[in-house]
């Protein structure tokens, strides 16, 4: 108990009301999620192609990569973290798309991904406002946050914008939570990782995620060892290991986060969730050696 109290003293919340109704929307797309500081996009990425700031306050940051370019854009109210990111182009890398879609996929692959859209017409131009007649663009803008651009039938671009907050169940759901982490799909995954999410092994060192978490997660390291590779990585935990679960409330009895515990091997494993404007989130994953019985009569 010690540590879930250290746990909520140390993290500073934004608590937001949520809604049950609507449909769910998505916050990450390419491994940038919305809402996060714009500044860490040019520190993986390098410096952009192209920068422009609009006579009402908004501005973007393009960046030329293999086959795409990458489009993160701001509000005026908040020029310094991401309100939409586009993607556009033929190809972009496994698992940066949005969900299953990526660059290049068949049109018929959005409609049966995401359903059919709230409207499909014409793409125009938007400096020019001139109505492109041979690229068409499927909105899904307003029931839930993104949309396409299709041209002979394959997606040209996508993109992701704040729409606001997302439909989040009051507790965690958490036989779907753990249907993500033994899935193995990297976008899922990415995508409930909180942007402060940390790991803290049980020799004492810590491990956060300073670049494109996607990455991360497919490239050997100490974290992706921690999600997969290991013994008692989460993918290889179940629901029916679950020790001890908690609601984390505060003094209005909200319910904020979640707290999972488990015991594997010499491992106890504990999990921390946060409700955020992005959904429900993986905050902590905190290991400690769990003592044998030899040691712990001593």
């Amino acid at each position: 108990m010690k540590l879930i109290q250290r746990i909520i003293l140390t993290i500073t919340f934004i608590i937001f009301p949520f809604s049950l109704l609507g449909e769910s929307k998505l916050f990450m797309m390419y491994g940038i999620k919305l809402g996060q500081k714009r500044n860490l996009i040019s520190e993986i990425y390098g410096k952009p192609f192209k920068s422009h700031t609009f006579e009402d306050g908004y501005s973007y940051d393009a960046f030329k990569l293999d086959e795409h370019i990458l489009v993160v854009e701001s509000e005026n109210k908040r020029p310094d973290l991401v309100w939409a990111i586009q993607i556009q182009g033929n190809k972009n890398p496994k698992f940066f798309g949005l969900n299953e879609i990526n660059l290049g996929d068949n049109a018929e692959k959005v409609i049966s991904t995401f359903g059919k859209p709230d409207e499909i017409r014409n793409a125009y131009d938007e400096q020019t406002k001139e109505e492109l007649k041979n690229i068409q663009y499927y909105s899904y803008d307003t029931s839930r946050n993104f949309s396409f651009e299709v041209q002979n039938q394959k997606v040209t671009s996508i993109k992701l914008s704040f729409k606001g907050i997302a439909s989040v169940a009051d507790t965690l759901e958490i036989t779907s939570t753990f249907k993500i982490l033994q899935s193995k799909n990297l976008y899922q995954i990415a995508l409930l990782l909180d942007q402060n999410f940390i790991l803290k092994e049980k020799d004492q060192k810590e491990f956060k995620i300073t670049e494109n978490p996607v990455v991360v997660l497919h490239t050997k390291n100490e974290i992706s060892n921690r999600f997969f590779n290991l013994p008692n990585s989460l993918a290889n935990l179940s629901p029916n290991d679950i020790l001890e679960s908690l609601d984390l409330k505060n003094d209005n009895q909200f319910v904020f986060g979640k707290y999972l515990k488990f015991k594997k091997g010499d491992e106890t494993i504990h999990l921390f969730f946060l409700k955020s404007y992005e959904g429900w989130t993986l905050k902590e994953i905190n290991i400690e050696s769990t003592p044998n019985s030899a040691e712990s009569l001593k």
